[in-house]
């Protein structure tokens, strides 16, 4: 068996291994969006954006760093390892959503990216939160998607859209952790 490169066409990160994983370890994205590195089109980031475009990035981006700021938090409690080490990796997942985001409406990614925010101190609370974060996600993304006029925002919001959506199983899947 021999290493091989992977790039992903959502977030165009690189992963090395002898086979794809069923996500993109940095995104999420599935495993359709993996690929060779040289199907990774130069520029596929270099749109013209409407007015309606740059507002829904702009949307976007704050609500991914709100959300890894949320996580951020869950994963600086103590009382349960399990539970923090998954909200401390959900958190990375959504700090690249943002980064994402950034790239495509060139902006840089926000100071605080990397602080934790505030939680409701309860994991079944946080948990419940993290459900509704999730929803609205999905729900904007698909949004946004519908909307968009470049074919590259429709499948990076597409996509983005279904992450969340894996997001709120991994949320459902958590509550058997409390």
């Amino acid at each position: 068996m021999q290493l091989r490169i992977y790039r992903c066409r959502i977030c165009g990160e690189v992963f090395l291994g002898y086979v794809a994983p069923e996500n993109c370890p940095f995104c999420g994205a599935h495993i359709a969006f993996l690929e060779a590195p040289e199907k990774y089109p130069a520029g596929v980031n270099d749109i013209q954006l409407t007015e309606s475009e740059r507002a829904d990035l702009e949307t976007s981006i704050e609500v991914e760093r709100s959300n890894t700021r949320f996580y951020l938090g869950m994963a600086e409690r103590k009382d349960n390892d399990t539970l923090r080490a998954t909200y401390k990796r959900l958190a990375r997942v959504e700090a690249e959503h943002c980064s994402l985001f950034c790239k495509l409406a060139k902006v840089p990614k926000p100071a605080d990216l990397a602080e934790p925010g505030e939680t409701t101190g309860a994991w079944a609370t946080d948990i419940e939160e993290s459900l509704r974060r999730e929803n609205r996600a999905t729900g904007l993304y698909v949004t946004f998607a519908a909307r968009a006029t470049s074919p590259r925002l429709v499948e990076v919001w597409t996509e983005v859209a279904a992450v969340e959506a894996d997001h709120i199983t991994l949320d459902e899947l958590a509550k058997t952790y409390v």
